[in-house]
């Protein structure tokens, strides 16, 4: 009985392990795109976005690159203040995360709420889906 207990509080705890890791992955890629954005490096952000990504805006991959050029060229000094407010997984495989972020340049200051999908391929997370959500 003893071997049980301790067989199924391993298995739990370990599960826990998996969750965490997975939930510091996906810190660790918030963080990564908020440099590469900061850098105002396109293929660095875009590096972190699967192929298949989609968003309520109608932008594929190609698109958000489209974007995100025009956008670090009509802003020459980006500095940004990043917040994950909730993260989960609702499946094995797949994050949803609401995400706070604020551009603070005094002279133009920007701030959006987004809700973002994480997939996990190969053990490595990316974006397929972020969309932003009204105040």
């Amino acid at each position: 009985m003893k071997f049980a207990t301790a067989l199924i509080v391993t298995t739990l705890l370990s599960a826990c392990g998996a969750r965490s890791s997975d939930e510091q992955k996906i810190r660790e890629l918030v963080s990564a795109a908020e440099i590469a954005a900061e850098n105002r490096d396109t293929s660095d952000v875009l590096e972190l976005v699967d192929n298949g990504y989609e968003d309520s805006n109608g932008f594929d991959k190609s698109q958000l690159q489209n974007f995100l050029r025009a956008w670090f060229l009509s802003h020459p000094k980006i500095e940004l203040l990043v917040s994950i407010e909730s993260l989960e997984f609702p499946a094995d495989g797949v994050a949803q995360a609401e995400i706070n972020v604020t551009n603070a340049d005094l002279a133009n200051p920007d701030w959006a709420r987004l809700k973002v999908e994480f997939r996990r391929k190969d053990g490595d997370w990316q974006v397929v889906r972020a969309d932003r959500l009204t105040r």
